[in-house]
């Protein structure tokens, strides 16, 4: 069950949906104020710069705590009672603070909250048996910070925690010495098993969804990344050898295919996470495709992939632009927001003019002569 009530979660959300629409240029400045107005009062949230700060030094704070209090422990049952304790007293503290001063997003609450998972799942690690085959007090740790964060997601509706969660999920899955190709199919399996529960999931409210929109995107970018087994070899110059064997030749169709897949969900839905997703994933398939082949990198293959893109880009644009008023299926090649089609030369050109600039080309002036010997080109005379 949520801290928050329906009423205070529906006004967090509707205020969010108004910063969303003013920030994209949608609503005037008088229409954002008769909204804020009309979506009631707001919660009490920090500015990200002093919430990124007291997150630091709450952080700080309980983990200096936590070294004072087990680099003395007895042993791994006492370490694992102290971990607890102390994450208990984390979680008090953020849940006092949260329903006491009505507090959201001001960055100390979510510092201790983001402890106690970790507190919790170190003293559920401490419990656990020694090192052996399977990794198990790995596997315990990963799947005690799984639950935990999952927890605070339901609990908090904090979007990071879903991401914790997944990720605890993949470390979970590693931990099981399966062999890397079975570890990259089952996580990459799992992945897209999470994936589909968030979206098609029956029931979920919109406010839920919006929450969920940072794990989609990792997840749909994840699938076809724990299957790229050339993705540490992209920045290298030089690669030994082209991949042989079945699996590694269809993991090399499945980094194409599968963000294709995403692209086309994405389009069909019109959901922006899937698309970006899907268009990521096939930009990083390109990019593997020597490390795959074992071709050497040349110096002219960034210029090579931004002619790819500008020419996708102007293909695609050029075939939305020939649909009806502009537009295919809802969607149109000009930005939200712009109340002209120049606005993308605009960005660019505030590119342009916010780079650092180069030397002075010359002077304002004309070249004045005179002084040297030699018909006056500036050399001194003793030159």
């Amino acid at each position: 069950m949520r801290i928050f009530g329906e009423d205070e979660e529906r006004r967090a959300f509707d205020h969010d949906r108004v910063r969303g629409w003013a920030s994209a240029g949608l609503i005037a400045p008088e229409k954002r104020a008769e909204a804020e107005a009309a979506a009631g009062e707001p919660p009490s949230r920090a500015a990200t710069p002093v919430r990124l700060l007291l997150f630091a030094l709450a952080a700080a704070m309980l983990a200096a705590l936590a070294f004072l209090m087990l680099k003395d422990a007895g042993g791994r049952a006492e370490s694992a009672v102290y971990a607890w304790a102390l994450a208990a007293c984390a979680l008090a503290g953020a849940e006092a603070g949260i329903k006491s001063l009505k507090v959201r997003r001001f960055g100390a609450e979510e510092a201790l909250l983001c402890g106690a998972a970790v507190l919790f799942a170190y003293g559920a690690e401490r419990l656990a048996p020694g090192e052996s085959r399977w990794r198990f007090s790995e596997g315990v740790f990963a799947g005690a910070l799984a639950i935990a964060a999952a927890a605070a997601y339901v609990r908090y509706g904090y979007r990071v925690a879903t991401l914790g969660a997944a990720v605890a999920l993949g470390f979970l899955l590693a931990a099981f010495d399966w062999g890397a190709e079975t570890v990259r199919v089952l996580l990459a399996a799992l992945y897209a098993a999470l994936l589909a529960a968030v979206t098609l999931w029956p029931g979920l409210s919109r406010r839920e969804r919006d929450r969920l929109e940072l794990v989609r995107f990792f997840l749909a970018l994840a699938v076809p990344l724990v299957l790229n087994l050339k993705l540490e070899r992209l920045l290298a110059n030089r690669y030994p050898s082209p991949v042989s064997g079945t699996f590694a030749w269809a993991t090399f169709a499945a980094i194409f295919l599968i963000p294709a897949v995403w692209l086309a969900w994405g389009a069909s839905a019109r959901s922006r996470t899937l698309i970006w997703a899907g268009a990521i994933g096939l930009l990083v398939a390109q990019c593997s495709i020597k490390p795959y082949l074992g071709v050497e990198r040349n110096s002219w293959d960034p210029a090579v992939l931004g002619t790819e893109l500008m020419l996708a880009a102007l293909i695609l644009k050029r075939w939305l632009d020939s649909g009806a008023g502009g537009r295919r299926g809802g969607y149109s090649s000009e930005a939200l927001g712009e109340s002209a089609p120049g606005g993308a030369l605009g960005l660019i050109a505030g590119a342009v003019a916010s780079s650092p600039a180069g030397p002075p080309a010359g002077p304002a002036e004309g070249p004045k002569g005179g002084g040297g010997s030699f018909g006056g080109g500036g050399a001194s005379g003793s030159f």
